[in-house]
């Protein structure tokens, strides 16, 4: 799928969950108004306004949200180096990726056993505090910390294979990664507050 036609599907997406925001708005106006003994709550009643764009940032800023934003940090690396192209035909890149794939290598292992010793052993930091992996502060991070992992290796692969130069390089990749992925963003904001309204007009 090409990105011109991801990014028409995306805007179709979000034209969708914009049309249900606003018949939300209306439905709930209309069903209050008809119906006060039901539990709808009007969105479009001066307690639904205010909590409207009172609760706005609340709604948005969430856990998916972080994890949108790290995801496409990595993403960036990995497209930038394109690290997933080059590892499948590793048999026939030259001898300075090969020793670049040679080197992530040491630094998976590395990052395996850092992983091992903080959440996979008995009494380890990132289990919780009744030594349970999940839920614990190891699965509340878990993609955060793969998408780290991510990020070091791909900027690893492309600085020893000569992809990236510079430390700029590696800064403009993870960036760029939010970059590609702002309509997702967009996406997200407009479905995160239609969810939200969902839940205060027809919730308890």
């Amino acid at each position: 799928m090409n990105k011109e036609r991801t990014t028409r599907i995306l805007a179709g997406v979000t034209a969708v969950l914009m049309a249900l925001q606003t018949l939300l708005f209306l439905v709930s106006w209309l069903v209050a108004a008809v119906m006060p003994e039901t539990a709808v709550r009007s969105l479009l009643s001066n307690e639904g306004i205010r909590w409207f764009f009172g609760t706005f940032t609340d709604n948005v800023a969430s856990t998916p949200l972080v994890w949108l934003l790290v995801i496409a940090m990595a993403w960036g690396v990995m497209a930038d180096t394109r690290f997933f192209h080059d590892i499948r035909q590793i048999s026939a890149l030259p001898y300075r990726p090969k020793f670049a794939f040679q080197f992530v290598a040491i630094e998976l292992l590395f990052f395996v056993v850092v992983i091992t010793l903080t959440a996979l052993v008995p009494h380890a930091p990132l289990l919780s505090v009744t030594g349970q992996l999940f839920p614990s502060s190891f699965s509340r991070s878990l993609i955060p910390i793969g998408a780290f992992c991510l990020i070091v290796m791909g900027s690893t692969y492309g600085l020893l294979a000569g992809k990236m130069k510079t430390l700029t390089d590696v800064f403009m990749s993870v960036a760029g990664g939010v970059r590609r992925m702002a309509p997702l963003f967009f996406v997200y904001v407009v479905a995160a507050e239609l969810f939200y309204s969902l839940i205060y007009v027809f919730g308890a």
